[in-house]
């Protein structure tokens, strides 16, 4: 499959470009690896927020194995040297797991808002069961949604602007449905996010001074301790997936939803900070979550649990 007009990348984008790839493949899988491992192995990890962590890890090691390379021998090459079909599945691949991602850390965040905010609602809302048919829900729903997305029928094109293969619309309004459509899918669940979370701070701010004199005395109110930290994890998640996808989604609504035109070299760079967001959950709950660091550290030192 030929590359679409002409690739005026310079030799050095191409370089950094392909790196960058390829790096994003590696610590995808690698960094989601020990996710998968660390819940696995240890039993203390299968909570029920961390049920949705293992989505987020699937869905992203889904991407290191399917996406990523091919992306970064695509723009080593100039062109897509793979089939027409494959072109087709990973655009399907790229706009599914950004749902997957956005839905999942929408759930992520009732959960830790019934968990903070109507404690007394939580156990009846949220049980692993539960959370594991609403995570299957959350997959199934993005499967059938993508589609919808390219209903109008689209060309499927390597793009090296956007270092991926690209639907190319035939009727511009049914380009312009297509990413506005695509952009409130972000915008919503965002929103949602923002709601959460702003009843947990007040909930947080509300209580702190009476939480933390007490957590010697009451196990409880150190139960409730833990339950914050794990809100700030969850917070730290999701601002971490704003950052590296918003830039993409605005860009994307302003260049075809609104035909408002962009550099193509920030075109890339928005599609390549999409691409961290895939490694960087491991980053976030190495760092955080002192016993997934705990895990992470006797995988990588071959010691048993």
């Amino acid at each position: 499959m030929e590359k679409t007009g002409d690739d005026q990348r310079s030799f050095l984008e191409v370089i950094i470009h392909t790196a960058i790839l390829t790096l994003t493949s590696i610590l995808s899988l690698a960094g989601n690896s020990l996710i998968c491992l660390a819940f696995y192995r240890n039993r203390r990890l299968r909570t029920i927020t961390n049920f949705y962590v293992l989505s987020l890890a699937v869905a992203d090691m889904t991407m290191a194995v399917f996406y990523f390379p091919f992306g970064a021998v695509a723009s080593s090459l100039h062109k897509w040297p793979f089939t027409k079909c494959y072109c087709h599945f990973t655009s399907f691949l790229g706009a599914s797991w950004a749902q997957i991602s956005t839905f999942t850390l929408a759930l992520a965040s009732l959960n830790r808002y019934f968990c903070v905010v109507k404690p007394h609602r939580y156990s009846t809302l949220f049980t692993r069961k539960k959370a594991i048919i609403s995570i299957v829900a959350v997959w199934l729903f993005s499967w059938a949604l993508t589609p919808l997305f390219f209903a109008a029928n689209p060309i499927y094109e390597w793009s090296p602007i956007f270092l991926n293969c690209r639907a190319i619309f035939k009727d511009e309004q049914a380009m312009r449905i297509s990413y506005l459509s695509f952009g409130c899918l972000f915008i919503v669940p965002m929103l949602l996010v923002i709601l959460c979370y702003s009843s947990i701070h007040h909930v947080i701010r509300h209580h702190n001074n009476a939480i933390v004199p007490s957590l010697q005395q009451n196990n409880s109110q150190a139960t409730r301790i833990q339950d914050i930290k794990t809100c700030r994890v969850v917070f730290v998640a999701v601002l971490g997936f704003c950052l590296c996808w918003s830039p993409f989604i605005s860009t994307m609504v302003l260049e075809f939803g609104f035909q408002i035109p962009i550099y193509p070299s920030v075109l890339s760079i928005c599609f390549l900070l999409t691409s961290a967001s895939a490694y960087i959950n491991p980053l976030i709950y190495g760092v955080m979550n002192q016993t997934m660091r705990v895990e992470f550290l006797k995988i990588l030192l071959l010691r048993s649990g």
